[in-house]
């Protein structure tokens, strides 16, 4: 049966996009980079200064520090010149408190930010920010400013109950974008190598792209496996008879980049420009932050650059926002540098609470995301499409089908946010989020959240070097019946390559009683039959699974992929079947594939010991963590641990810290290796506000709960940031 392929339509059909065979054909080729041998990373890995440095191959993950992704939200307090005047509780005032609030945003400019909505409740017919930057619309509270959303704003072809993004911007399909004679893009001919901040731009028919503008560099899918990172999507593949890689095989709606003869580009990175030289069409010199991400960018895939548009610092704040009404996403981020949500309750979105799209270091924090109209295959928390260095932080997820939905994105961290009560059309089957969905996903960290599984999936295309560390993944949930599918806490489907899985605690007592199922050929493997109750699934396709591993993948019969397997990093692990952290040498050391270095090797893990850095991007516990709580939260080496479950009463196995929330229940010791996970986990501050503050159910059932960040967690670490200078909007 087919449970999950999450049809998702083509975005930017709005925009009237038309597929034009341009004279420019990428030339593929199926040659690898050169590796760098073992002892060179060996010396060289401590320069990198990355907490990830002793037991990572370079090769396999980026410095994701603070201050590389996201950004510190300014705490802007200048009122701008006009402020609405608003009329609560009128459905027939939406439209004329939507022109007021846009006027007000209209009135903003680099030294006057804030445009305040009083506490009330009001009817909105959409916002869309004027696209000048450094605007922040901002409410009284959740509880206290409430906008019922009517309508959606225009957002230039992208509907939303709230558009933040520039006056002018252009999408992947504009010509603007597609060479040979698009104004807005060049071929990227030189700079290659990962972490290089100089690159080459050549055939230029506009000129340089413009400094302090995003830039977004990509370069084609592949059409061949490369035995190692292989880039591939539906669209490709149908169009050029390449392997199939994807579930919708054939399907023209995956929309993650370029289209240019038939390739996608799928594999892209915004960065700032920072400094231009040169002339005319080029060749230009381009300065660019950050640095180069990848490891597989060649000259065979016609790698390119364009530029979207930008808009700076522009934020939602301290507000309730009801999509009830909407078609589609609630809050939208488009074209977008370092722009935010904060402090925000969201209820009942169609698709995604919050999209980011075009967008980098965005940064969604401390909010609350509860509902969705349908609990059907698009509905989503926070959906990233085409972004780089995102962070999404510290929320809750409340009775959505898919908290997190990794379209396409790089570079991006996903740290410490809480899902609890997913809800899905197919109550057999258990989705919590996807943290790839689509072709293109690299260089992205999983750091620290409460999740029911991670899944990257084989629906629209394949991703790789992505990190998930100390993470607590159950692979259940509790309720009255089921679900029996897609219960394992992680899942890497066919084609998800060189991942990395460090210092986790996984599965559940009781339910997970197989270590592991994966592919060991094309069409079949080890523990094939026990895949819901296995703790890792690892390189299955999901087209017709239940509870055993399967092989069909689009047209074919064969789709299963013993790379997944073998190119798998893992170390440092807690699983509930083995009841003890697995410091496996030999899991720990994949051998080198295309484009991935070896991961030093056995010997080496033999004797390194077994220690752990806090962190992946923080070097000590943030500001906003609260005093006296454990840091880290997860992991083999906490011994603090507070999350037990729940026995008898109404909500048996659920996840609980105290008795209390385990009505007409008890909760069992959370030191248990049979009924909980061995004082390896402690309570997240979401979760804590979840069970503690607001007293939401265990098994997150009930109606949305009276969420305030302000009461929730400690904002002693907001300070007052000044916004940066020189960044403006394109206007043309």
């Amino acid at each position: 049966m087919k449970t999950h392929n999450h049809l998702k339509p083509i975005r930017f059909a709005s925009r009237g996009l038309k597929l034009v065979r341009l004279g420019y054909s990428p030339q593929h080729g199926t040659s690898t980079m050169k590796k760098l041998s073992l002892i060179f990373f060996l010396l060289a890995s401590p320069c990198f200064g990355q907490g990830w440095s002793s037991f990572l191959d370079p090769s396999r993950a980026i410095d994701w520090s603070s201050t590389r992704t996201g950004f510190t939200i300014p705490n802007l307090t200048t009122p701008c010149a006009t402020q609405p005047t608003l009329t609560a509780n009128s459905a027939s005032a939406a439209a004329a408190n939507a022109t007021a609030i846009q006027n007000a945003l209209a009135s903003c400019d680099a030294s006057h930010n804030v445009v305040s909505i009083p506490a009330g409740t009001y009817y909105v017919a959409g916002i869309a920010f004027g696209g000048q930057g450094y605007q922040v619309l901002r409410g009284a509270g959740p509880n206290s400013t409430r906008l019922i959303m009517t309508a959606s704003a225009g957002c230039s072809g992208e509907p939303a109950g709230i558009c933040m993004m520039p006056s002018v911007w252009v999408y992947a399909g504009n010509s603007t974008v597609l060479p040979p004679s698009g104004t807005r893009q060049c071929l990227w001919t030189a700079g290659y190598v990962k972490g290089t901040t100089s690159i080459t731009l050549n055939s230029c028919p506009g000129g340089a792209p413009p400094v302090n503008q995003q830039l977004i560099l990509d370069q084609s899918n592949d059409l061949a496996d490369t035995g190692g990172l292989y880039l591939c999507d539906s669209y490709t593949s149908s169009q050029t008879g390449g392997g199939v890689c994807t579930a919708n095989d054939g399907s023209a709606t995956n929309a993650d980049g370029r289209r240019i003869n038939g390739y996608t580009y799928s594999q892209k990175q915004i960065v700032m420009v920072q400094s231009v030289s040169g002339s005319g069409t080029g060749p230009f010199t381009v300065t660019i932050s950050p640095g180069v991400y990848f490891n597989n960018i060649r000259s065979s895939q016609s790698p390119g650059a364009w530029w979207p548009g930008t808009v700076v610092n522009e934020g939602l704040e301290n507000l309730y926002v009801d999509g009830s009404a909407l078609a589609s996403d609630n809050i939208q981020i488009v074209a977008c540098y370092e722009c935010w949500v904060k402090n925000v309750s969201s209820y009942n979105a169609a698709r995604a609470h919050v999209m980011t799209d075009l967008s980098s270091h965005s940064v969604i924090r401390d909010s609350y995301f509860f509902q969705s109209q349908t609990h059907s295959e698009e509905s989503y928390g926070v959906e990233f499409e085409s972004t780089s260095a995102d962070l999404i932080e510290n929320n809750i997820c409340q009775q959505l089908t898919n908290c997190i939905m990794v379209g396409n994105t790089s570079g991006s961290v996903i740290g410490y946010n809480f899902n609890v009560g997913t809800v899905y059309v197919n109550t057999n089957y258990l989705i919590s989020s996807f943290s790839s969905h689509n072709a293109g996903n690299d260089m992205i960290l999983y750091e620290g959240n409460n999740f029911l599984s991670f899944n990257t999936d084989d629906t629209w295309g394949s991703a790789n070097t992505e990190t998930y560390f100390r993470n607590f993944l159950s692979g259940w949930q509790h309720q009255s019946s089921g679900p029996v599918y897609g219960t394992q806490p992680f899942i890497d489907r066919s084609f998800s390559r060189a991942n990395n899985v460090v210092g986790n605690v996984l599965g559940q007592p009781g339910y997970h009683n197989t270590y592991q199922s994966y592919s060991t050929s094309s069409s079949g493997g080890v523990n094939q039959n026990v895949l819901s109750t296995s703790v890792y699934s690892l390189g299955w396709t999901g087209i017709t699974e239940n509870t055993a591993g399967t092989c069909s993948l689009g047209t074919t019969s064969s789709g299963c992929d013993p790379v997944v397997f073998n190119t798998l990093m893992r170390w440092g692990n807690y699983d509930v079947v083995n009841a003890a952290a697995q410091w496996n040498s030999t899991t720990a050391s994949p051998a080198a594939v295309s484009y991935v270095n070896a991961n030093f090797s056995s010997s080496y893990f033999s004797s390194l010991a077994h220690t752990l850095p806090a962190s992946l991007y923080y070097s000590s516990a943030p500001s906003w963590w609260p005093s006296g709580k454990n840091w880290p939260p997860v992991g083999p080496d906490v011994t603090t641990g507070n999350v037990g479950t729940c026995s008898g009463g109404s909500y048996p196995g659920a996840q609980a810290t105290a008795s209390g929330q385990c009505t007409s229940g008890t909760l069992n010791s959370p030191s248990s290796t049979s009924t909980a996970w061995a004082s390896h986990v402690v309570s997240i501050p979401a979760q804590d506000c979840y069970l503690s503050v607001l007293g939401g159910p265990p098994d997150g059932t009930g109606g949305i709960l009276p969420f305030d960040a302000n009461t929730c967690y400690n904002q002693s670490g907001v300070t007052n940031v000044a916004p940066p200078t020189g960044l403006t909007a394109i206007v043309n």
